[in-house]
């Protein structure tokens, strides 16, 4: 049957979530400790509307990814869980004040190279303004050449990055960017266009953070700026727009 030769993931990728459900489920009953199948299995719940389901394999699932110190993932697992519970909550009714728990992303990320240059306040102003963004194999995330809006953080999977050759105009591989890397902080930070096109080579989940949002926190944090400035100084050699000014000194 059908059912049985596709994996959950692939059926997953075609959002075919009820078909999903019984299979990452016997997947995640033979592979219980393996955190990308019950993420899968969380995502399938969520995508069939068995929410309630879902927030308790995305809860242990982040859980997971915080005791290994795997910031990023589980920064994004729970901003998918806060979303899922944003949906359950709109459908019962308004609860007391007492007795509720506390919001799922009040927990304290580990560190990891941005966060550690915020203090505690900043780093939580900062994660609660991004958005979780799924991209399927071969989607197009920028364009070389856009307006700049957004930076973002891999959560989970791989980009590749190209930009046009200033010699002879065409296309030209950069680079593979994977989990905890950052880009499109330049245009963001300085309002320049896209200096690359970028591409998810697999299923990638990003955090996004939008310029109108990092805006909102710096108004409340204004000495923010100068140190997400000297942070993306300090790694400048490793920015897409790094490798594009190598390429044109060639």
């Amino acid at each position: 049957m059908a059912e049985e030769t596709e994996s959950g993931a692939t059926l997953l990728a075609r959002r075919e979530y009820a078909r999903a459900v019984p299979v990452l489920k016997r997947e995640h009953e033979k592979y219980p400790s393996n955190p990308r199948i019950r993420l899968q299995y969380a995502d399938s719940l969520a995508g069939n509307g068995d929410i309630e389901e879902a927030i308790k394999q995305y809860e242990a699932t982040a859980h997971y990814y915080e005791d290994n110190g795997l910031t990023v993932q589980a920064i994004a697992v729970r901003k998918k869980a806060e979303k899922v519970s944003e949906q359950l909550a709109a459908k019962q009714p308004p609860a007391d004040e007492a007795g509720k728990s506390e919001p799922l992303f009040a927990h304290r990320p580990l560190t990891s190279p941005l966060f550690d240059v915020l203090n505690t306040e900043e780093r939580e102003a900062i994660v609660r303004e991004m958005e979780v963004e799924t991209h399927d194999e071969g989607s197009v995330i920028i364009n070389e050449g856009d307006p700049g809006s957004s930076m973002y953080l891999i959560a989970s999977g791989e980009v590749k990055v190209y930009t046009r050759s200033p010699a002879s105009g065409s296309t030209v591989y950069l680079a593979r960017l994977t989990e905890g890397d950052f880009f499109g902080e330049v245009s963001v930070l300085t309002g320049k266009p896209r200096t690359a096109t970028i591409t998810a080579s697999q299923r990638t989940e990003l955090l996004r953070l939008d310029r109108d949002k990092l805006d909102a926190v710096l108004e409340r944090y204004p000495g923010l700026r100068k140190v997400l400035d000297d942070f993306y100084k300090k790694r400048a050699e490793h920015t897409v727009e790094a490798m594009i000014e190598s390429l044109k000194r060639r």
